[in-house]
């Protein structure tokens, strides 16, 4: 096979999130624009902007970037560094596909009505689906590969 559906094996993808660049900047811009214009009014407490600009600064930095690792045991999901991480066993899961999210649904770490969702950005994204019915879903902008990726992790593990 060649093309999107094949995978490197083990499976590693960051995906970047562009628009929370975008967000990160007119944050940031508007936060440094705060903080110049009390200093400039000569206000004793413009030192105050400081902490809620690095904090936000550093959530859009965490969130901006989504890796998804598939190997023989599981799939790990994480933003940034591994700030807000989830990995599942691949023996718990009975179904994968590839659906499209709602635009609605968004960015981040979201409770849907189909379960937890993890985004970076875009509408397209792999669900897998648990026993008794629970459901997690991946954001990606590569789903046949990420799903080519885990059949392949599957395949490994039944032979083994």
């Amino acid at each position: 096979m060649s093309g999107p559906q094949t995978a490197q094996f083990p499976y590693r993808h960051t995906q970047i999130g562009y628009p929370m660049f975008g967000g990160m900047a007119v944050g940031t811009f508007t936060q440094a624009r705060a903080l110049v214009r009390d200093k400039r009014a000569g206000r004793p407490r413009w030192w105050w902007h400081v902490p809620g600009w690095l904090t936000f600064a550093a959530l859009m930095l965490a969130f901006s970037r989504l890796t998804v690792q598939v190997d023989e045991t599981r799939i790990s999901v994480g933003f940034g560094g591994g700030l807000a991480r989830r990995r599942v066993e691949l023996h718990t899961i009975e179904a994968a596909s590839a659906v499209k999210i709602p635009w609605l649904a968004g960015w981040g770490i979201r409770l849907t009505p189909q379960g937890w969702l993890y985004n970076a950005w875009g509408r397209d994204a792999v669900r897998l689906r648990f026993a008794g019915g629970r459901r997690f879903t991946i954001g990606t902008d590569e789903p046949e590969a990420l799903l080519a990726a885990i059949a392949r992790a599957r395949e490994i593990r039944a032979a083994a």
